[in-house]
C-alpha cells in the first residue's frame, strides 16, 4: 500500500474543493455583473417612462400640478432622481456618492408615493372597474329638459344613489312643484378634493335646470353621477 497517496488524498480533496468554490464564486460574480448590466439598462428606460407618465398624470389629475400635495412632491423627487443620474459630479460634491443620494431619494419616493395613494383614497382600480361596469348596466338617465313644475308633490324626499362608493344620500325639497333645495346628508365618497367640487356644483345645476340630467363635473365623474342618481331616486317618491 502507498502510504503517501493516502496521506495526500485529503489535501488534494481540499484543494479541489477550494478550486471549485473559486470557480463558482467567479461564475456567480460574472452572473451578477450580467444581471446588473441588464437591470441598469432597463432601469434607465423605466426611469424615463415613469418620469414622463408622472408629468402626464400631473397634468390630467384633478389636483393642480402646481399645488402642494404628495403627487407634486413625487414629481419633484422623480426630477431629482433623474438629475442624480445625469449630473453625478454635482451630487458627489455634497459629500456622498451619487449612487447613495439616488438610493436615498428612491426610498423617499416610495414613502411619498404610499402617502399619495392614501391621500387620494387608496388603491381604487377595482372600484373604478366595478363602478364602470355598474354604470354600463344601469339604465341611462334620460329625461327631456323641460320645466317640471307641478310634476311633484311639495315636501322633503330622501334619495340614495351610487357615486364613487355606495349610499350617497340626499334630501330634495320640493316647493311649488319644483326642486327648491338639494342637501347631501351622508356619503361614503373618498378623496375630499375629488368629491367636494361635485357636491358644490351638481346640486346647483340640477336646481337651475330643474332636471337631474346635467353634465358631470370633470375629475368628479362618479360623485356627479351619484348625486344625479340620488336626486332621481328622491324625485321618484315625489311624483304625483
Amino acid at each position: 500500500m502507498d502510504i503517501s497517496n493516502i496521506s495526500n488524498t485529503p489535501k488534494h480533496n481540499m484543494a479541489n474543493q477550494s478550486s471549485t468554490k473559486k470557480i463558482q464564486k467567479c461564475c456567480n460574480k460574472d452572473l451578477l455583473i450580467k444581471i446588473n448590466k441588464l437591470l441598469r439598462k432597463n432601469h434607465i428606460n423605466l426611469g424615463y417612462l415613469f418620469l414622463i407618465s408622472s408629468f402626464i398624470h400631473g397634468v390630467l389629475s384633478s389636483y393642480s400640478i402646481i399645488s402642494f400635495n404628495y403627487g407634486t412632491i413625487d414629481l419633484i423627487i422623480w426630477l431629482l432622481l433623474w438629475h442624480t443620474f445625469i449630473d453625478k459630479k454635482t451630487w458627489e460634491r455634497l459629500g456622498k456618492t451619487w449612487v447613495q443620494r439616488h438610493r436615498e431619494l428612491t426610498v423617499l419616493l416610495i414613502v411619498i408615493t404610499v402617502l399619495h395613494i392614501f391621500e387620494i383614497g387608496g388603491f381604487v382600480g377595482f372600484d373604478r372597474i366595478f363602478n364602470s361596469i355598474k354604470s354600463d348596466l344601469n339604465p341611462k338617465i334620460n329625461i327631456d329638459n323641460i320645466n317640471i313644475s307641478n310634476d311633484y308633490k311639495d315636501g322633503v324626499y330622501e334619495g340614495t344613489g351610487y357615486g364613487y362608493r355606495p349610499d350617497l344620500k340626499v334630501l330634495v325639497t320640493i316647493n311649488g312643484g319644483v326642486i327648491d333645495e338639494i342637501s347631501i346628508v351622508s356619503h361614503n365618497e373618498v378623496g375630499e378634493i375629488f368629491y367636494t367640487p361635485a357636491f358644490d356644483y351638481i346640486p346647483k345645476q340640477i336646481i337651475d335646470k330643474q332636471s337631474y340630467d346635467v353634465d358631470t363635473l370633470s375629475g368628479s365623474t362618479y360623485s356627479s353621477k351619484g348625486i344625479m342618481e340620488s336626486v332621481e331616486n328622491a324625485l321618484s317618491k315625489a311624483k304625483k
